[in-house]
């Protein structure tokens, strides 16, 4: 039983590529600046220890923010592919219903309320920062 409506469709679709647009120009964005701008750059010409540590983790930074764009261009992307499979809005636990005002709020859900609280809540211990 699907509840989304047609119209609910078609604004979740709009957000998708949207979000999608603002994602790839940030990434591409980031990508230009992570290989337009050397070590050298970052720390400055006479670099000391503590420049060249605030210039790894700066380059750190860039590139884990990049990696973010890229996984979420395809969840974008997944999310697309299953609103034409006809699949869109399926907790992938349960297979039941994702609420529409969950998807509204992130539109890359790929579980219900009910089963993310779960799936966090049974692999919270195993979270490490990326950062």
């Amino acid at each position: 039983m699907k509840t989304l409506t047609p119209t609910q469709m078609r604004e979740l679709e709009l957000l998708l590529l949207r979000r999608r647009e603002v994602f790839l120009e940030e990434a591409v964005a980031e990508r230009v600046r992570e290989h337009g701008q050397s070590m050298a750059d970052v720390a400055g010409e006479v670099p000391d220890t503590g420049d060249e540590s605030v210039a790894a983790l700066v380059t750190d930074i860039e590139h884990t923010m990049a990696e973010r764009h890229v996984s979420e261009l395809h969840a974008i992307d997944r999310a697309l592919a299953q609103m034409k499979e006809q699949a869109f809005g399926l907790c992938s636990d349960c297979d039941g219903e994702i609420g529409f005002a969950r998807l509204k709020a992130f539109p890359t859900a790929t579980r219900c309320t009910a089963c993310q609280t779960i799936r966090e809540r049974t692999y919270a211990h195993e979270a490490t920062p990326t950062l």
